[in-house]
């Protein structure tokens, strides 16, 4: 948990760390293909990125709101749910 300003600044370089393999991702594509092809290949890199985050909208709503039904405090249930996507990682 983030009882410090210190602590919520290391946690968001990690988040910051993890969303910018995108960038790399992009260039790598880029490098990896032909001229003909770099855009095609770039945009279901993108697109495929992209899906993720909105599948990641949807799971995550779908987990919060029967969290509120079983009578869990806003402040809990939100970060009970952000247990969702570790354990998806890992």
């Amino acid at each position: 948990l983030v009882n410090s300003a210190a602590s919520l600044a290391v946690l968001r370089f990690f988040i910051g760390l993890g969303g910018s393999t995108f960038v790399c991702c992009q260039f790598w594509t880029s490098r990896m293909f032909t001229k003909e092809v770099a855009g095609t290949a770039n945009a279901l890199v993108g697109g495929w990125g992209n899906l993720g985050g909105g599948v990641t909208q949807i799971v995550m709503g779908t987990v919060l709101f029967p969290l509120f039904k079983l009578g869990m405090t806003p402040d809990k249930a939100w970060r009970t749910v952000c247990i969702v996507p570790a354990v998806v990682g890992f």
